[in-house]
């Protein structure tokens, strides 16, 4: 699976692979996407893409066997969900504070 993500610095996107070849930093602009934990980010990034294509991969085996039954899409999906709008609400409250201090 390769996730791709936009940066909140300059715009441009990007995907987790060229995160993880450029240190945390973005591929485009060169900024780190957190200045205190860029290993921690890094690492977090690394396990989402292998995460995800460990999920995408074992569902495809799944649906490749014709099973006999139906997954719940919610119970898959809820939870990520949930985090991935946790990460957009906290990059646009970091946005809105970043045009403030600005607007001063």
């Amino acid at each position: 699976m390769k996730i791709r993500g936009t940066c909140q610095n300059c715009g441009r996107d990007f995907f987790v692979r060229q995160v993880l070849d450029s240190g945390g930093h973005c591929p485009n602009c060169g900024k780190p996407f957190q200045t205190h934990y860029t290993a921690v980010l890094t690492e977090a990034l690394e396990q989402a893409e292998a995460g995800g294509s460990a999920l995408e991969g074992a569902l495809e085996k799944l649906a490749g066997m014709e099973p006999n039954f139906v997954l719940d899409e919610e119970t898959v999906v809820a939870r990520i969900r949930a985090h991935l709008e946790e990460i957009r609400t906290d990059a646009r409250v970091r946005a809105d504070r970043a045009a403030e201090a600005a607007a001063r």
